[in-house]
């Protein structure tokens, strides 16, 4: 799908007054289809915020046309913040989104093929950046398939990559569980080289935007990429150990461009 296509589709979130109530449903229809398509899965709730925002029944509408289908996930609702189900397409609703779209990428229509131990993780992102649309703080976004489909090898790509109005590219990065040592070294490291020179051009960003629902993982993150905070290089010796070789400091140049924010 073309970038204008897509921002066509954003504008008619917000221009649905005076369009007849088939015209409005079909318009959340593809919205609802693309969507599942390019994030390979969403919830009910995530599914309104991403088409309107209001509770309309759209996921049992469209699970009714066969176009998507619902699984209980295994933890069920019981932890916060993972769906109690899985909205996936179906091979009909996978060959409409096909239809509608310019570019593709690969779907897996088995909904027990995808990774529920990053559902919470995924679920946030979803929904920061369905909200982050229907606010206008964004005007465009590439999920983590879109990404790792034109990425290189080996290279730090973010969570998910928004877009907003004047053309800034923000990685966001959602952060539920501390990263500590050299796991923290390489996180920050990875950071700072998305937004230099160094990076390549699909996931070159602007700014990064930390997102997590835990105050101490974000205070201690603002430590770590406060400019002039140490963090070490790491490589693996001869014997396939990680070493830290040499330390590092966070620039000068990376005041101001990393963005904090809480979610409840």
């Amino acid at each position: 799908m073309s970038d204008e296509t897509k921002a066509r589709l954003a504008e008619a979130r917000v221009a649905m007054a005076g369009v007849s109530p088939r015209a409005r449903g079909e318009e959340k229809t593809r919205l609802a289809i693309d969507w599942i398509y390019r994030w390979g899965w969403s919830s009910p709730s995530t599914l309104d915020l991403a088409t309107g925002g209001k509770r309309t029944g759209l996921a049992a509408r469209l699970t009714r046309q066969k176009l998507i289908k619902s699984s209980r996930t295994e933890a069920g609702g019981g932890i916060k913040g993972i769906p109690i189900h899985l909205l996936t397409l179906t091979s009909i609703g996978l060959d409409e989104a096909e239809r509608l779209r310019e570019d593709l990428i690969q779907y897996e229509l088995d909904a027990f093929k995808i990774d529920q131990t990053k559902l919470r993780h995924d679920e946030i992102s979803q929904r920061a950046t369905a909200d982050a649309l229907k606010k206008g703080t964004i005007i465009n976004f590439k999920t983590p398939k879109e990404l790792a489909a034109k990425s290189e090898k080996g290279v730090k790509q973010p969570d998910v990559l928004w877009i907003n109005g004047a053309g800034q590219r923000i990685g966001i990065e959602v952060e539920l569980s501390a990263k500590w040592d050299r796991k923290l070294d390489e996180f920050v490291f990875s950071c700072l080289q998305s937004m230099s020179d160094k990076a390549n051009a699909v996931n070159k960003v602007n700014t990064v935007a930390l997102v997590s629902d835990s105050k101490a993982i974000l205070k201690r993150y603002k430590e770590a990429f406060t400019p002039g905070s140490k963090f070490g290089i790491w490589e693996k010796n001869e014997r396939g150990f990680w070493t830290q070789t040499k330390a590092a400091e966070v620039p000068t140049w990376a005041e101001g461009k990393i963005i904090w924010q809480f979610i409840e």
